[in-house]
């Protein structure tokens, strides 16, 4: 859905309160707006984060082929970058999301203070718990960012970068304050405002489980820090305190302002990697682009996975009978074309109903598989097993399965019954570091749940873990270095207008400049 379809909305509705302040005043533009209502601002905040992070061509573009997702198809060049990893300041991926973030954190700025101004603490608590979002993608991509110093327009043109573990324990900060106040407020969100949140409604004890589940995750990534567990089981405490709880099963975030299957209008998801709006079965430039990577497909095949058929089609589009896949590297031919390699499955981008569904920012199978893991470190209390299973039953459930095909899925393959043999013991990330197989049994899972819905996170857990062990490495002959990068480089926008605070960074490889919580 593009962003002019709620900027109409939003410019609608200042015309309109213009035209009262003063019709005649000829020195005022009623068309240069000022201020404008925070309740448009959340719903096209909210709408732009869906189509910027989990709904974007960029959160898919590399980390969808890095983490063995998906595979470029020989009907396209290009992608030279992504299949030798030689990522630079210029490239899309990483100068599209550090603009589109940044953007979206100004109107989420926008509304909190709003929110105080008009004294409706929800907006506040909507608008933190975003940022934290937001800003935790910026730290996750690029390390050290500007933060304190940000989102002040002209007041700091050129704003300082914040060391990325005080930016990571501030979020921390703000989103026990957006948890705290969903609490303190609970039922009290006033009626007019209610449809203005397109993700739950005004639901506040919702809301707070989005925070504190935002929250679980920045705390995992510190997972892997030596002498970092009594920080972590500090902050978990404060979650515990407010006694909202997580996300759990049915309780996915999700964004749906009214997506159609209409130009403009589409889920944003579905506009990048499913079909047009056209009656007939027209496909989008990112279902031709990717198609299915040798590792998943076999991986979901080689385990008796009955969502191989939800993430990918048979060979082309679904006229075939076979499953193929090709690996990650080479130069593709005409050999992989769509009509020899299957493609981004009906679980992902069913035509045409997928063009009106909602696009999730967290699953509730991911925050699941968050709660597991950490319930398997001692972290919170609750039963690992019961977890994790209830993940991998919300990942069948996404994807238009049933819960029984998850249970056979998970009493029968190895891969995934958590009472298994091969599944006790310890055994070892793709750098050697040992782990408790329970650990690898969960990321494992969930990085096979995530495909198609946050690439990204999958990208996170194996720079953070390691895992999956055998995630495969690019044999493009022009991979000088055989290795995933651990970030993205600044965008050349900071060189050309923040020099002087970018270049106090140093130098920054993407093979080597790691983030603060990537420590293997």
């Amino acid at each position: 859905m593009k962003k002019i379809y709620t900027l109409s909305l939003l410019a609608l509705s200042l015309g309109f309160g213009a035209c009262k302040k003063g019709y005649f005043d000829i020195n005022t533009n009623p068309n240069n707006a000022t201020s404008a209502t925070p309740g448009l601002i959340l719903t096209n905040a909210l709408n732009t984060t869906a189509r910027n992070t989990t709904g974007s061509y960029e959160f898919y573009r590399f980390a969808a082929p890095w983490i063995g997702y998906w595979n470029f198809s020989g009907g396209v060049s290009g992608f030279l970058e992504e299949r030798s990893y030689n990522i630079t300041s210029n490239y899309a991926g990483a100068t599209n999301t550090w603009a589109n973030l940044y953007d979206n954190l100004e109107d989420y700025q926008y509304l909190e203070q709003q929110g105080k101004a008009l004294n409706k603490p929800y907006f506040v608590a909507f608008a933190k718990t975003m940022k934290a979002f937001d800003f935790q993608y910026l730290v996750d991509f690029y390390g050290d960012i500007p933060y304190t110093q940000a989102l002040q327009s002209t007041a700091v043109i050129r704003p300082k970068y914040d060391k990325d573990l005080a930016v990571y324990e501030e979020l921390a900060k703000q989103l026990d304050t957006a948890a705290a106040l969903c609490k303190a407020n609970l039922g009290k969100v006033a009626s007019g405002d209610v449809s203005f949140d397109i993700v739950y409604a005004g639901d506040l004890a919702k809301w707070g489980k989005l925070a504190n589940t935002i929250k679980l995750r920045l705390l995992l990534r510190q997972s892997e820090i030596a002498g970092r567990t009594d920080y972590i089981k500090s902050e978990i405490a404060k979650i515990n305190a407010n006694g909202l709880g997580y996300i759990n099963a049915n309780e996915t975030a999700n964004v749906q302002p009214g997506y159609l299957n209409s130009d403009g209008k589409l889920n944003p998801f579905y506009a990048s990697f499913g079909y047009t709006a056209a009656s007939t079965k027209t496909l989008q430039g990112g279902h031709q682009y990717y198609l299915a990577a040798e590792y998943s497909l076999n991986f979901y095949q080689n385990n008796g996975d009955p969502r191989l058929g939800r993430f990918y089609t048979t060979i082309n589009e679904g006229a075939g009978t076979t499953y193929v896949g090709h690996p990650f590297g080479p130069t593709a031919t005409d050999a992989e074309k769509p009509q020899f390699i299957s493609a981004i499955g009906p679980g992902l981008v069913s035509w045409p109903s997928d063009a009106s569904k909602p696009q999730p920012l967290i699953t509730d199978f991911e925050s699941l598989f968050l709660q597991a893991e950490a319930a398997q470190r001692g972290l919170i209390s609750g039963s690992a097993e019961a977890l994790y299973k209830s993940a991998v039953t919300q990942s069948f459930i996404a994807l238009d399965l049933t819960a029984a095909d998850a249970t056979t899925y998970l009493s029968t393959q190895a891969v995934a019954d958590w009472s298994d043999a091969s599944n006790a013991g310890t055994g070892t990330s793709a750098e050697g570091t040992s782990y408790d197989k329970k650990i690898i049994l969960i990321i494992k899972q969930k990085w096979a749940s995530l495909n198609g819905f946050n690439d990204i996170e999958s990208w996170c857990d194996y720079r953070r873990l390691g895992l999956p062990a055998d995630i495969p490495i690019s044999n493009n002959p022009t991979a000088t270095t055989r290795k995933i990068p651990v970030r993205m480089p600044y965008p050349q926008s900071e060189y050309n207008y923040n020099p002087q605070n970018v270049a106090a960074e140093g130098a920054i490889s993407q093979f080597t400049s790691r983030v603060f919580w990537d420590v293997k």
